[in-house]
């Protein structure tokens, strides 16, 4: 059945990935694929889950009331689960019809039910049909078919179903109620190596007429597992745990979003001027991470995060896999205002697959050992934070919790929390750490920041207007409130050190921070113009005794090569050169009054000189005073920034036809079909097999990585004549 405009608008609203389509027909087929639809599933809540579940133990197609019949729904919520499926693509509605889109289902034993007895009507003997039936207390009769009957019916009588299981020895009871709640099938290899013995608890269940063998497997029929939990078992439409909450102040989250825009950015200038080294098997390592941290000023945790959400936000990349360098992007994220910069870090964030403050697979006791970062994995930490913050956002503002009040909600609201078992509790409480620090979350309630940027709201007008004057202080102190200006901050790391960084930043001033910006080529006049430019009222005296004192003496010794000459306007400073200990390693020796050779090159002995408290410059090939700037490197990386994802303009083209309706089975359907969905495909190309994966469609070309020739291919897609899904 067709779906109307507003219903297409709708599903390509919730899986964008579909929207790549060439037609109709093929997102019909795209839509009936399982492989693609438990993913989506898996995503929605226990609810979601419960109802397709019965959908399928209906067969695949029922109606509104008879799934109403089905689960029990205190709170109503039918309606809304099954519109929630109709959404996502998973059922689809048709008057009071309700039908699935895949046949037999998504679920291997909806409910944790085992196959009814129709099912082993043809694949077991008479005899087996007829041992159940005794053992029901039945007289069997008839064939195979009336065998089933006759069980059927004994089954309904569920007390005495129960009656007959209370009776069975102790071993065989434990396996029969395991098997009941929820796993009605056993492998033979699972409970034995070999024969199995009449006195092996699962042998017990099958004389007993519990238990039906199939082939290698053992399975609980249905119907006696349903007779086992009781009269009127029925599954429950729950809805969200309550979660206990507490009344907080409520907050804004601008102080924290500010510091995290901050230490990015100076992440980012790091890397582009000592980049971050990585250890030879992929990621940064524990002395390198202490290191960054010293330079931002962060707790160690703070600072894996901000190198984590700097590596997805494309700021940072690697470069060769052997050193961490800033990208090519920084440039335009620094010149955005501080809202958007926030933004990109805020869904860079919630991106992660992985926690970046508790690093683990978290999918067994063997693989919760951390990871280096900032390299991403798959794990099930970037589900269960999102449950985290749609669990959150059903709390009224103002109002939080802790983990151990999220954790049934967040259980509720993801399957991911049962499959990380073992590290689902340390990734509740990664989310709410980190989302503290990047000002989404405070004391476990959402901040407005964080309830903007997940309604997809306006961020950038909750953030204070950049500063662009800095106040002077007497105790040579600069302090500018909240985020300054990018060229007001340029300007004032490159003469004073970054004391603090909260609600305002305090810089300092001192003779060598001073000599600093002079070595870097700025004269005591610009600086001085600089910083009355800046600066909110008239200069402080010790500020400028301090750049002219500095300027006085910046200087006085020259540095020039030969391998390296030493000059000074003081005789008495040559000598005084020459005779330190401190400078030995120099080599120097006086030549002239004025004039010193040493042995060393000139940096080094520039490096020597600064070591031992002096002040000296640089000089040029001819003569000139060579200006010291710090290399700043980018490394070249595409933009990310794709254009707003429209739903119904991509529900519009695709009932217009699509892309240019591609012949079906075609090479170029194929190809299709491979970029939306994102698998592997073999395509033929000048008489070769290229198996190939990651395929992006281009005006008239397609290009993906081919693992038969370790390369990235771009095909001429009007010269593919062949395509195939392996």
């Amino acid at each position: 059945m067709p779906l109307p405009a507003a219903d297409l608008t709708h599903l390509l609203r919730n899986r964008p990935e579909l929207a790549g389509a060439p037609s109709l027909d093929m997102l019909e087929r795209l839509l009936a694929r399982p492989e693609l639809a438990i993913p989506v599933l898996l995503d929605l809540d226990s609810d979601c889950h419960t109802v397709s579940q019965a959908i399928q133990a209906a067969g695949g197609e029922t109606t509104r009331d008879g799934l109403a019949g089905m689960v029990r729904d205190p709170r109503g919520r039918l309606g809304e689960v099954l519109d929630l499926l109709a959404g996502h693509g998973l059922i689809e509605l048709d008057g009071a019809t309700v039908r699935s889109r895949h046949r037999p289902g998504l679920w291997a034993h909806p409910f944790g039910l085992g196959r009814p007895l129709r099912a082993f009507e043809k694949k077991v003997t008479a005899e087996t049909l007829k041992t159940m039936v005794k053992a029901f207390g039945g007289q069997p009769a008839g064939r195979k078919a009336d065998l089933v009957t006759q069980a059927e019916e004994l089954l309904r009588d569920s007390a005495a179903v129960r009656a007959r299981a209370a009776r069975l020895p102790r071993q065989a009871a434990t396996l029969l109620e395991s098997m009941v709640s929820g796993a009605p099938v056993l492998e033979a290899e699972q409970i034995y190596y070999g024969s199995i013995s009449p006195a092996h608890p699962v042998q017990r269940l099958v004389d007993a007429g519990f238990v039906i063998r199939d082939g290698w497997q053992y399975e609980l029929p249905g119907e006696i597992a349903l007779a086992l939990r009781g009269d009127g078992w029925k599954p429950e439409l729950t809805g969200q745990p309550d979660v206990p909450g507490e009344r907080r102040a409520e907050t804004d989250g601008v102080s924290a979003a500010l510091v995290a825009v901050d230490r990015v950015e100076a992440l980012a200038e790091l890397a582009g001027t000592e980049p971050i080294a990585e250890l030879k098997a992929g990621g940064v390592g524990v002395r390198e991470v202490r290191r960054l941290a010293k330079a931002l000023g962060l707790p160690e945790q703070q600072a894996v995060l901000f190198l984590d959400v700097a590596f997805g936000a494309d700021l940072v990349a690697s470069e060769q896999g052997e050193r961490l360098v800033s990208t090519t992007l920084v440039d335009d994220w620094t010149a955005r205002s501080t809202g958007d910069r926030w933004r990109v870090l805020a869904e860079a964030w919630l991106e992660l697959p992985q926690a970046a403050t508790h690093r683990v697979v978290g999918c067994c006791e063997e693989h919760l050992d951390p990871l280096p970062p900032p390299y991403e994995f798959q794990c099930e930490a970037g589900r269960i934070r999102r449950a985290v913050l749609e669990t959150l956002r059903t709390l009224p503002p103002g109002v939080g919790t802790d983990a151990a009040g999220l954790k049934a909600a967040v259980a509720w609201r993801t399957r991911a929390v049962a499959e990380a078992a073992h590290a689902a509790d340390e990734f509740v409480v990664a989310a709410l750490r980190e989302g503290e620090w990047l000002g989404i979350i405070t004391d476990g309630a959402l901040t407005a920041l964080g309830r903007a940027v997940l309604d997809s709201g306006d961020v950038a007008e909750r953030f204070p207007a950049p500063a662009t004057t800095v106040t002077l202080q007497n105790d040579l102190t600069a302090i500018v409130p909240g985020l300054p200006a990018p060229d007001l901050a340029a300007f004032l790391n490159a003469c004073a050190d970054l004391e603090s960084r909260d609600r305002a930043s305090v810089w300092r001033f001192s003779e060598q921070t001073v000599r600093r910006a002079l070595d870097a080529g700025t004269s005591a006049g610009t600086l001085l113009d600089g910083l009355a430019r800046f600066s909110a009222k008239e200069l402080p005296q010790p500020l400028r005794y301090l750049v002219t004192d500095t300027a006085r003496k910046h200087g006085a010794i020259q540095v020039s090569s030969a391998p390296s000459v030493v000059i000074a306007t003081d005789p008495a400073v040559i000598t005084e050169l020459c005779g330190a200990k401190a400078l030995r390693k120099a080599g120097l020796r006086q030549i002239a009054p004025t004039v010193a050779l040493g042995t060393l090159s000139p940096d080094e002995t520039l490096r020597l000189l600064r070591q031992a408290g002096h002040a000296p410059v640089g000089l040029a090939a001819d003569g000139t005073i060579k200006a010291e700037r710090r290399q700043r490197r980018r490394l070249p990386v595409e933009g990310h920034d794709d254009p707003e994802f429209d739903a119904e303009a991509a529900a519009r083209a695709l009932l217009s036809g699509g892309a240019g309706r591609p012949e079906p089975g075609s090479a170029e359907e194929t190809l299709l079909e491979a970029t939306v969905t994102g698998e592997p495909i073999v395509v033929v190309w000048q008489r070769r097999e290229h198996y190939m994966d990651g395929l992006e469609i281009g005006p008239g070309t397609v290009t993906g990585y081919c693992h038969d020739c370790d390369d990235v291919h771009t095909l001429e897609r009007a010269k593919v004549r062949k395509a195939y899904l392996p």
